[in-house]
């Protein structure tokens, strides 16, 4: 069942699948949405369905669905949200603001941080870990410029020197 996102991309593979987990390559990103987003009303519909049509009614824990609770992460741009885990072995649709193709080095080709809309395959799943319910990621739509993502222990200023080129070219015999 299709459903459209907004929030920020995170982890982005969306320009080449990369395998995780030992598993096969996929292209693949999480989003991050408010919990306050009516997003999260409509895919609580979607669940609600697929868990009656798919599973019988049964209730799935949250652990068996394509979300996460920000908080239980270690990521502080993550509190307040949920995180949406989606892939997909096909390549997503990714366009900018009007609509036009973008691809990866172009100004709108999303990238951790952005804001984007996501268009999701949300899909009941049976098999060797029980019933689940996964997001296929389809398109996804740049919107804006984020907060970048980062995490480095890295000074540039105090863990590097400044390279003095002492070579010229009466040094070197020219």
């Amino acid at each position: 069942m299709k459903l459209k996102l907004y929030g920020e991309i995170v982890f982005p593979c969306l320009d080449q699948a990369v395998a995780k987990f030992g598993g096969e390559p996929k292209f693949s990103c999480c989003i991050l949405v408010d919990k306050k987003s009516e997003d999260l009303v409509k895919f609580r519909e979607i669940v609600d369905k697929l868990e009656k049509d798919s599973f019988d009614g049964q209730n799935l824990d949250v652990s068996k669905l394509c979300v996460s609770d920000g908080d239980d992460k270690d990521y502080a741009n993550f509190k307040g949200k949920i995180v949406f885990t989606m892939a997909n072995k096909k390549r997503p649709i990714t366009i900018g603001k009007q609509k036009q193709a973008v691809v990866a080095g172009d100004d709108e080709f999303p990238v951790s941080g952005n804001n984007v809309y996501v268009i999701a395959d949300i899909w009941p799943l049976t098999g060797q870990f029980g019933p689940r319910i996964v997001a296929s990621l389809e398109a996804v739509q740049y919107v804006s410029v984020g907060k970048p993502y980062s995490k480095s222990n890295v000074d540039i200023e105090s863990d590097f020197d400044t390279i003095e080129d002492t070579q010229t070219a009466d040094s070197l015999g020219l």
